[in-house]
């Protein structure tokens, strides 16, 4: 069974505790055996981590009320979603690497920006000598990962660049997941230049933006149209239309963007290789060496 399908089963109409458990031993199959295939004895085992507790979905996580309590019902199974949905992306995120040559064998640094409760960079202990790196502006955040993930280094950043380390061309692969979602305009091109700046040659980044999917979900047609005319729309903290843990101060804003204008921003510091369609769009970029 792929990903995709499995993800179709969460769509069935029964309590998800039915489904989440089943989905998480399944992503945690698939993804030991990746590790294990790419990486043999370098694939090490590492203590699961707790889900965040409630206060701190709400700032990364909600995008309404009723969204949040239904993720914290007794019988939905949070911690297994959490842990699934994290593990999932992550194998996705390989596959769309190794289509351009991408070597997990060979990647000695990893920077999770804006790594909020370490969601994707706590699977990342599961590779034997490698540097991670989780760097975040709130530090409810970091100090979370700091108590509950071994192994890792975490920082505290500003909202605007640069990182809180010097350092040059030092990682492999940075990411950013569901991060410029958040990032304002003016703000998206100098952290871009910022990352590039930490990227050794030949290094890749890895960003999502909103995807069609949000954008149908939570636009309506008017801020649509908005959008096609500007080319993004920014909504802050204040806005009625923003997200439920943008309005509580988890982020100052929600960005949306169209497809060409995330183009030339994001293509404009570094050399665009992929743009994945999903929920969220996924953007494949390379420092060239």
């Amino acid at each position: 069974m792929s990903l995709v399908s499995a993800h179709r089963l969460l769509q069935l109409p029964f309590p998800k505790i039915l489904v989440w458990k089943p989905y998480r031993l399944y992503v945690d199959f698939r993804f030991k055996r990746k590790l294990r295939k790419n990486l043999g004895p370098y694939a090490i085992p590492a203590a699961r981590v707790p889900p965040p507790p409630k206060e701190l979905v709400l700032e990364t996580g909600a995008s309404n009320r009723k969204q949040l309590e239904q993720m914290f019902r007794r019988g939905y199974g949070f911690a297994d979603r959490y842990h699934a949905v994290g593990r999932a992306v992550l194998l996705n995120w390989f596959e769309v690497l190794e289509r351009h040559s991408f070597n997990l064998r060979t990647m000695g640094a990893v920077l999770d920006f804006g790594c909020g409760t370490g969601r994707l960079l706590q699977h990342f202990r599961h590779i034997d000598g490698l540097r991670r790196v989780g760097t975040d502006a709130n530090p409810r955040m970091t100090e979370w990962c700091s108590r509950h993930l071994d192994g890792i280094e975490t920082h505290n950043n500003r909202l605007e660049p640069p990182l809180d380390f010097a350092e040059e061309e030092s990682f492999d692969l940075v990411y950013a997941f569901s991060v410029f979602t958040h990032i304002p305009i003016h703000l998206q091109e100098p952290w871009l230049a910022e990352l590039r700046r930490v990227l050794r040659p030949g290094g890749f980044l890895l960003c999502t933006v909103a995807g069609s999917w949000l954008l149908s979900m939570f636009l309506k047609p008017e801020d649509r149209a908005d959008l096609d005319a500007k080319g993004y729309l920014q909504y802050s903290s204040q806005d009625s239309a923003a997200s439920l843990s943008t309005q509580v101060g988890g982020s100052g804003w929600d960005i949306y963007q169209s497809r060409a204008e995330v183009i030339r921003v994001f293509g404009s510091a570094l050399t665009l290789l992929d743009y994945v369609p999903g929920a969220q769009d996924l953007l494949v970029l390379q420092k060239r060496g």
